[in-house]
């Protein structure tokens, strides 16, 4: 019981400080006292004041995120310096922290978490935007933390710019609670969308056991053109100029969390995540004859695509006097379906005897199936020293298949007799195991410095079977496999030189493994690998790529805390990145190339001149250039990495000091810009480069009397200025003809209103 009271003053501690506003320029009034001002987080695995803790880490409120109007993880890119997600529709994006982009190897660069809990694809072909990673509805979360820099140390493999955590409410024991919000909204060029959500908290015993369940449903509707395809030029609009808007999406959503104490300090937590997300057609345009002001897609087929993401989890905690051990388990699925149109890429690869284009329709399917065990141990110790560390063990099983299917009727009309165009099927398997402990000593009052290591060992392998006309119609099966071991480290000082002030440097590793190549042959390969400087080794298998960091930051208020100033610079030395090679006999290949350096500054500024007015700035520069040329590639030496912007920027402004209809009103203004970034190598190209964007979002709520209980309403409009930008060049599951990409679009204006009831 006692253990329990503990732990219900501590989050009921923490509820009230979250609802006080962004964790990330959390501010107050000078009468407001230096407790209220602390925002609890546990980036590095344990509970911490966030502007105690010294690490370069931005926390968003489950507030925030509702009043800044955030749906998606590109959303929340928009309020933390240093992120960046290159996103192609709903559930199809890529992160990037600091500059360290990727769009090859075995894995993302950042770490993504849902609890502790890695949700980021984990196989060869987690990197296309198109399979990217689960974007998980803003479901019953409590926070969204960003760690920025690598986290090696306690997050292993692929946390080499950083990691996401988005961290769920709790059940409590002792309480009902009922949550519903029901949003409708336009979309310029488009339709209707309408979003559902209701969670509910139910104490089931006392004391001793609660549930807590939420549902989830959205629509969106389309904005997108989809026309057919011009035959007599591919790159003009056709003739007929009939269209419908296919672009819609329907997500549904149920997550349900059991929490059961039990005497002694022992707890079970149990939590399963379903999401299933529908998408009619790409959001997407293709250019040309489409582009950002003519949002076009031009195909003959349509091209649905679902994804579903499945998560069942089990944390089993107990609390001794001096220490916690916790054993975290769980089980990740995740199935993406694409149709994709291949009509232009059959007609360019197979004319003759193809005499006009056709429609063909590319068939992908991808699957992760992802086993996580942890087991911790926190301590609690009276003296200077704190340690956390444990055991981890992760095991992927990633299949995937993908065919061009001979169209009905191909054959008749072009004489041939093709049986399948293209046909594939891999099985990739990755296991990792991995010891880490992060050791903390604090020498006097304000000095402490913190030691960590991660001991790890990566095995991964694959089999493949390809046939088809694209194979030469001889069907062919190849093996492969590889395996890494090392250690991370990480080093941090920091001095607490005042209660407002704290300072900090840090050097930390981070790392991302080797894995199998979707092998050359050697007859056909090898010689040209040869002149690449590359081993015929080179044709199984890349090795692992890492950076070094680099940085010193502060964190500061002034002013008796109506100023609150963080700020961090770095550098990022980024060793053997994997990089793909486009090689003339027509195979692809993965292979370590060279390095690159990003240098950057991160600012985050949070001003409150009045208990009324609330003002937030972030600011961040990064500049991530390549160290050398990159043979068989465009990339030459100090090129920019691509999907990097120099400059982002985010600008946000609240006024609560008016009432309208007798209910405490507030109004709030949030602006970010994205600026350029380069999308390809390839100077030559006509998708070099995208341009820059602004983002403009305009809020007037009514809150409830009481915070606690009672109904709010906001009327809100996205995207103000109906800006229009570009937010990938997502690669195909087929081919990319030089020509005409495909280009992820931003969504138009988009008018609504949103009702809040809590009880």
């Amino acid at each position: 019981m006692a253990a329990l009271q503990q732990w219900r003053a501590g989050r009921n501690g923490t509820l009230l400080l979250l609802i006080a506003g962004p964790v990330f320029a959390q501010t107050v009034p000078p009468e407001t006292t230096a407790a209220e001002n602390t925002v609890v987080i546990s980036a590095q695995k344990r509970e911490e004041a966030i502007q105690r803790s010294a690490i370069s880490v931005t926390a968003i409120t489950a507030e925030q995120l509702q009043n800044s109007g955030v749906q998606t993880v590109s959303d929340v890119a928009r309020l933390v310096p240093g992120l960046n997600v290159v996103t192609s529709g709903p559930g199809q994006n890529i992160l990037i922290m600091r500059g360290i982009a990727s769009s090859a190897g075995s894995a993302g660069t950042v770490g993504y978490y849902l609890d502790n809990t890695p949700v980021a694809a984990s196989s060869n072909a987690s990197l296309l935007s198109l399979r990217g990673v689960l974007d998980p509805a803003m479901l019953d979360i409590l926070r969204v933390e960003v760690l920025r820099g690598p986290q090696g140390s306690l997050y292993g493999s692929s946390s080499m710019g950083g990691t996401v955590r988005y961290i769920s409410k709790m059940p409590d024991p002792n309480r009902y609670e009922w949550d519903l919000r029901q949003q409708l909204s336009h979309t310029q060029d488009g339709g209707w969308n309408m979003q559902t959500s209701a969670a509910a908290n139910l104490p089931l015993i006392e004391n001793t056991l609660a549930a807590r369940i939420a549902v989830f449903y959205r629509w969106q509707d389309g904005f997108i053109q989809r026309v057919g395809i011009n035959p007599k030029n591919l790159l003009a609009l056709p003739d007929n100029m009939q269209s419908d808007k296919p672009n819609t999406e329907k997500t549904t959503g149920i997550k349900t969390t059991l929490r059961w104490w039990l005497p002694d300090g022992l707890s079970i937590t149990a939590s399963a995540l379903q999401q299933r997300t529908v998408l009619g057609a790409p959001f997407q345009v293709d250019a040309p004859p489409g582009s950002i002001s003519n949002l076009v897609q031009t195909r003959l087929v349509p091209e649905p695509g679902t994804q579903v993401s499945a998560l069942a989890a089990i944390d089993i905690r107990k609390q001794f006097e001096q220490f916690e051990l916790l054993s975290s388990t769980s089980y990740y699925y995740r199935s993406v379906t694409i149709d994709e149109d291949a009509s232009r890429v059959i007609n360019a690869f197979f004319s003759p005897p193809q005499t006009r284009i056709y429609p063909v329709v590319m068939i992908g399917n991808y699957t992760n199936r992802e086993f996580t065990q942890e087991l911790r141990f926190t301590s609690d110790w009276k003296g200077p020293w704190q340690f956390v560390g444990g055991a981890y063990y992760h095991h992927v099983n990633a299949p995937l298949a993908s065919q061009i299917p001979v169209t009905d009727g191909y054959n008749t009309a072009f004489g041939t007799s093709y049986q399948s165009f293209f046909k594939g099927a891999r099985l990739a398997t990755t296991a990792e195991t991995a010891l880490f402990g992060e050791a903390s000593y604090q020498f006097s009052p304000n000095w402490s410095a913190r030691l960590g290591l991660r001991a790890f060992r990566i095995h991964q392998s694959f089999a493949q079977q390809v046939d088809g006309e694209f194979v030469g119609g001889k069907p062919s099966g190849v093996t492969g496999d590889a395996a890494d071991h090392g250690i991370n480290p990480k080093l941090n000082l920091s001095w607490q030189a005042t209660p407002d002030q704290l300072w900090f440097v840090t050097a930390s590793k981070g790392y991302r493994a080797g894995g199998p190549n979707n092998p050359a042959p050697e007859a056909t390969c090898g010689q040209e690998v040869r002149n690449l400087n590359l081993n015929s080794d080179a044709l199984r298998k890349f090795s692992p790529d890492s950076v070094w960091n680099y940085e010193i930051g502060s964190k500061t208020s002034w002013d008796q805390r109506r100023i609150t100033l963080n700020a961090t610079a770095y550098q990022m030395n980024w060793q053997d990145i994997q990089q793909q090679i486009v090689l003339q006999c027509g195979f692809n290949l993965t292979a370590n190339f060279g390095s690159a350096t990003s240098r950057g500054l991160e600012l985050e500024l949070a001003y409150r001149p009045s208990p009324q007015w609330q003002w937030n700035l972030t600011l961040n520069h990064t500049r991530a250039r390549l160290n050398n040329d990159v043979p068989g590639t465009p990339a030459k030496r100090g090129d920019r990495l691509p999907d990097v912007p120099e400059w982002t920027m985010a600008f946000g402004a609240e006024y609560r000091g008016f009432s309208l209809w007798q209910r405490p009103a507030f109004i709030r203004f949030d602006h970010s810009y994205t600026g350029s970034a380069a999308f390809l190598y390839d100077r030559n190209s006509p998708f070099y480069q995208r341009g820059s964007y602004h983002l403009s979002r305009l809020m007037l709520g009514l809150q409830e009397p009481d915070k606690t209980t009672g109904w709010s309403a906001q009327m809100f409009i996205d995207n103000l200025f109906n800006s229009r930008g570009a937010t990938g060049l997502p690669v195909a599951i087929s081919a990319d003809l030089p020509d005409t990409r495909r280009i992820a679009v931003l969504r138009p204006r988009t008018v609504g209103l949103s009702l809040h009831w809590r009880y």
